[in-house]
């Protein structure tokens, strides 16, 4: 027995949006305020497909209507020579939908997760340790069906770990 697998185009869209992304420096020093924001409007115009699973005026798959991230950076003089750093991070990610075909559609909701690193560092090395996913968020990036099944993949759970770098110039 073998199974057949075949890809195809199912639909035409229409996406309207803005994406835009910046850099701050504001009057103090060693700190940095930056982000990106995205916001889209997409639409199946047309289908392409003889079934009659997909549906004209529907979202999408994979296509947030909002998505944003901002970081705030603050970088310091030590009294060693080094330099000593703080990052915080906020992402944020709005509901979407997994396909376009409808019996393998699903929606994956909303999520937000906040990212934080400490280290110290000079032009030979950086030392750093950090938490990603502090908030522990189970936020679905995707979620596709295999063999009839459903198979979800999440962003990473909270992560604590150190990082060591050295540059040999």
């Amino acid at each position: 027995i073998s199974n057949l697998f075949f890809s195809d185009n199912a639909a035409d869209a229409e996406i309207t949006g803005f994406e835009g992304d910046f850099l701050y420096y504001p009057n103090i020093e060693g700190l940095t305020i930056s982000g990106a924001l995205s916001i889209l409007e997409t639409e199946i115009t047309k289908t392409l497909t003889t079934s009659n699973d997909v549906y004209v005026g529907q979202d999408l798959a994979f296509a947030p209507g909002i998505q944003g991230n901002l970081a705030v950076r603050k970088e310091w003089d030590m009294a060693s020579g080094n330099m000593g750093h703080f990052q915080g991070q906020f992402t944020f990610s709005d509901d979407s939908f997994s396909d376009i075909i409808e019996p393998n559609k699903e929606q994956q909701d909303s999520y937000s997760f906040i990212n934080v690193r400490a280290g110290v560092s000079n032009d030979m090395w950086l030392a750093e340790v950090y938490i990603d996913n502090l908030t522990d968020e189970r936020g679905e990036i995707s979620n596709n069906y295999v063999f009839d099944r459903s198979r979800v993949t999440y962003i990473r759970p909270t992560t604590l770990g150190s990082r060591f770098k050295r540059n040999f110039n």
